[in-house]
C-alpha cells in the first residue's frame, strides 16, 4: 500500500512539473479574481454592502440550522439543474475544437 502512495504522489508531483505554465495561469487568474472582488467590495455603496452582509449571514445561518444534510439529494438537484449547461459546453467544446483538414474531408 505504502509503494501506491508513493506512485500517486510522484505522479502528481510530476503532472505538477509537466503542466507548470498551466498551474501558474490558473493561480494568477484565481489571485486576479480575488484581488478585483475586494475592490468592488471595498467600493460599494453601504446599502449594498449590508444587503451583502445580509445574504451571507442568512446563508451561514440556515446552514448551522441543518440538522442533516443529504448530499445525494443536493447532487442530483445540482445536475438536473445545470444539465442543459453542461450539454451546451459540451457541444460548443466539440464544435470548436476539430482539425481543419478533417472539416474539409467532410465537406468535399
Amino acid at each position: 500500500m505504502k509503494s501506491k502512495r508513493i506512485s500517486i504522489r510522484e505522479t502528481i508531483k510530476q503532472h505538477i512539473i509537466n503542466n507548470k505554465k498551466e498551474y501558474i495561469i490558473v493561480a494568477l487568474i484565481f489571485i486576479i479574481g480575488i484581488f478585483l472582488g475586494v475592490l468592488f467590495v471595498n467600493n460599494m455603496k453601504e446599502d449594498q454592502q449590508s444587503n451583502m452582509n445580509d445574504y451571507i449571514n442568512n446563508f451561514i445561518n440556515k446552514i448551522k440550522s441543518m440538522d442533516d444534510i443529504d448530499n445525494i439529494a443536493i447532487l442530483k438537484t445540482s445536475i438536473k439543474q445545470n444539465l442543459l449547461l453542461m450539454l451546451e459546453i459540451w457541444f460548443l467544446g466539440t464544435t470548436v475544437i476539430r482539425s481543419t483538414n478533417s472539416f474539409w474531408n467532410c465537406i468535399i
